[in-house]
């Protein structure tokens, strides 16, 4: 009898701009965050900076905030920045799973962000067949019995031991701007005896978003 499991993750990407309470120009192909009316003023460059200037135009600036929303006034206040999420592969496989004996699978997760506040990486769907998820902490069959599970590794990582594949899992997290911070992801597995013979499957989304 054949025991297997195959394990596909989705890849999603997210670009970000913080909430603005200023209209925003736009058009089929372009969009201006933000603009100012003032006097004069120009760009000037160096080997290792860019300045862009402004004269006059600027009344008042200075951040203001409440609970939903915050203003940054002044020239060219706001702040534009992107995150990125790559895997090193887009599925796993387990292949054919043995009685009481541990079988492991993992990929990478890099995230790149110049967000100031960082960025959470979380498991935000997962459908499809499953063996029975670890409860103990550990996925070892302990007790001949069946389990799967994922663990995380690196210095992002939100937590240390084996753990069950949920919806809104967090799987890494930062508070700064990280660049090409990597995650391993550890998908575990052991069956028993007596598991149900068959194929089974699972699709995870993974999700980036910044703090």
């Amino acid at each position: 009898m054949r025991f297997y499991r195959l394990v596909s993750i989705i890849l999603l990407s997210l670009v970000y701009w913080p909430q603005m309470t200023w209209a925003a120009m736009s058009s089929t192909n372009y969009y201006v965050y933000s603009d100012t009316l003032d006097f004069g003023g120009e760009v000037s460059s160096s080997t290792s900076n860019n300045l862009q200037d402004s004269i006059g135009g600027d009344l008042a600036e200075g951040n203001s905030s409440s609970t939903s929303y915050q203003v940054k006034a002044g020239y060219q206040a706001a702040e534009i920045g992107t995150i990125t999420l790559d895997l090193s592969s887009n599925s796993i496989s387990f292949g054919t799973l043995s009685a009481s004996t541990l079988v492991t699978s993992s990929l990478v997760a890099t995230v790149d962000t110049n967000s100031e506040t960082g960025y959470t990486m979380s498991i935000s769907a997962v459908s499809g067949s499953l063996l029975s998820a670890v409860t103990d902490g550990t996925v070892d069959g302990s007790g001949s019995s069946e389990e799967y599970g994922l663990a995380v590794s690196g210095a992002d990582a939100a937590y240390a031991n084996d753990v069950a594949v949920a919806s809104s899992l967090v799987l890494a997290s930062n508070s700064g701007a990280v660049s090409s911070k990597q995650t391993t992801l550890i998908f575990k597995a052991i069956r028993a005896s007596n598991t149900t013979a068959g194929a089974y499957s699972q699709s995870i989304t993974l999700t980036a978003v910044v703090n």
